[in-house]
């Protein structure tokens, strides 16, 4: 709730996103879990996002209904014609603004970057807080190695918008303090901003699974497959494992499967790498518990190295289990090695394969990270990040009312 008028107000936040929520994909995933959390605190939250194509039920995701603060009010798909051929969401962006403006929200809270920028420039009169998940200007440079003249053009164009909306929003909410220290950097704003890590359903991590016993030792990835999370080098790092073990790749799409079964090949691990591809949301934690060891070998790039907050982590943590990760800035802000995790050097199959010889070899070793692990997922529920993200938004709405009310009052 936010102070308006002297008296304690609901806030009504409105969540707009082209994605279309519930959905499998990882964003979809995210946004759910925050407006249902919100929602949990007793904020009125109106999820404006496109009709899912194909049913998803929320329960089947969030392990519990979603919770009744929050109202989902799909927009038509427009993805037809010569909007699908162009890629453009600039159909939903005006529907959804539309939609906003007849919702009277007290605010809206957005991830898609061309999203604000639209409703910046539309709906200004709307607070605005942006989340952010990385410098996309950055991310950008580092995947092109060259730049043409086209390039050019779109880097500044994506540079332009970028700082339009980091400077014009209302408040800024990252997952870590290193993109908030990026973001100041890179255009100089001063605008408020808080950190706000992703998170992890403590219940539905810890209930009971029925898990197939396996007498070869599993190691798991799971995840989506873009090459900067990194999983090729556990594929190589298998070829240096000499102890008993598996590597099951959960997640990832048919092109990038076929890639990394094609390097499993070269390097004669094949019989050893497992890919399941995409399954079920609600399926996740049943994997992660089969799990003897978890792995996480991000990519030493902005979004691995400074950005991240993968959800996959958290999970993994509340699940208590061993995990390997990259030893990166973004993973030391939750981690601290041999305590909590094993976290070796980025982008080395060799460390990754030391590190999993290392715990397979020693059962009280991971019995001990695995407790560890649970005790630091405890920061990082849903309800926290829930509430860091309220208090922030009530914050520097109060003080907007305070502001607005001076000024009326002044003589």
């Amino acid at each position: 709730a936010h102070r308006g008028g002297g008296h304690e107000k609901v806030m009504h936040l409105a969540y707009l996103d082209p994605h279309a929520v519930p959905d499998t994909c990882p964003e979809a995933l995210q946004i759910l879990y925050t407006v249902d959390a919100l929602g949990e605190l007793g904020v009125r939250v109106t999820l404006v996002t496109p009709t899912p194509p194909v049913a998803v039920d929320a329960r089947d995701i969030l392990g519990h209904e979603l919770s009744p603060n929050v109202r989902r009010q799909p927009v038509p798909d427009w993805r037809r014609g010569i909007w699908r051929l162009l890629h453009s969401n600039k159909p939903f962006y005006r529907m959804a603004t539309a939609t906003l403006k007849d919702l009277k929200a007290d605010a809206v809270l957005v991830r898609n970057l061309k999203m604000a920028e639209y409703l910046l420039h539309h709906a200004p009169e709307v607070p605005l807080f942006f989340e952010t998940h990385e410098l996309f200007a950055q991310s950008y440079r580092e995947e092109h190695d060259r730049l043409n003249l086209r390039r050019h053009h779109k880097l500044a164009a994506l540079a332009q918008r970028e700082e339009f909306v980091y400077r014009n929003a209302r408040g800024l909410v990252a997952l870590t303090p290193l993109l908030i220290e990026d973001i100041r950097k890179a255009y100089g704003v001063e605008t408020p901003a808080v950190v706000a890590p992703d998170g992890v359903d403590l219940e539905q991590a810890r209930a009971p699974v029925s898990t197939a016993p396996h007498t070869t030792p599993w190691l798991l990835y799971l995840g989506s497959l873009h090459p900067w999370k990194g999983v090729d080098t556990l594929v190589r790092a298998m070829a240096h494992i000499k102890t008993p073990a598996e590597l099951h790749v959960v997640g990832g799409n048919d092109k990038r499967i076929a890639e990394l079964q094609h390097l499993a090949q070269e390097i004669a691990v094949e019989k050893r790498v497992v890919f399941h591809g995409a399954v079920e949301p609600g399926e996740r934690f049943d994997w992660i518990h089969r799990a003897d060891i978890c792995l996480l070998p991000l990519t030493e790039t902005s979004i691995g190295g400074r950005y991240t907050s993968p959800l996959k982590l958290f999970e993994y943590l509340a699940a208590g289990k061993a995990i390997v990760v990259s030893d990166l800035p973004s993973m030391r802000q939750v981690l601290t090695s041999e305590r909590d995790a094993l976290l070796v050097p980025s982008g080395e199959p060799e460390a990754f394969a030391r590190a999993i010889e290392r715990l397979l070899m020693d059962n009280s070793l991971r019995k001990r990270l695995g407790e560890t692990a649970q005790t630091v997922a405890e920061r990082y529920s849903w309800k926290q990040r829930a509430n860091t993200i309220l208090r922030f938004m009530n914050n520097i709405m109060n003080k907007t009312c305070a502001t607005n009310n001076h000024t009326a009052n002044s003589p």
